[in-house]
Order: C-alpha cells, then structure tokens, then sequence
C-alpha cells in the first residue's frame, strides 16, 4: 500500500470528511477520490495541491515525508 493512500485515507476519516465530500471539493469525480484512496492511482502535483488545501494538511506529511 503505498503511503500517500494510507495518509489520505486516514486524514479523511480524521476529519469526518467523505470521499465524495472531497471530490465536490476539488473538482473532480468520487470514483477518481476513492482510486486515490486505494492507491489504483496517484494525484497530479496540481491535484495533490488542491487534496492539501481542501484536507488543510501539508503535502508532506500526505506524501509521508513527516
């Protein structure tokens, strides 16, 4: 499992925040959040940007580089 997955998925759960809810917040599709949460996929440097904002958490702690 790949760790940026881990983190998104914990920081989610953290903040009571959907996977929809996150999606509605960044622009883009549920199922594309939910690959993301998986690790089927991994964010653009744009997307992860706006993952960081929306989740107001750094890009390295979700990278795991904390």
């Amino acid at each position: 499992m790949n760790k940026f997955a881990e983190r998104l998925r914990d920081v989610l759960d953290e903040n009571g925040m959907t996977q929809l809810e996150l999606a509605n917040k960044i622009g883009m599709s549920q199922s594309i959040v939910n690959n993301y949460c998986t690790g089927k996929r991994e964010p653009s440097l744009d997307v992860l940007i706006l993952i960081a904002q929306a989740l107001d958490e750094s890009i390295d702690y979700l990278l795991g580089n904390d």
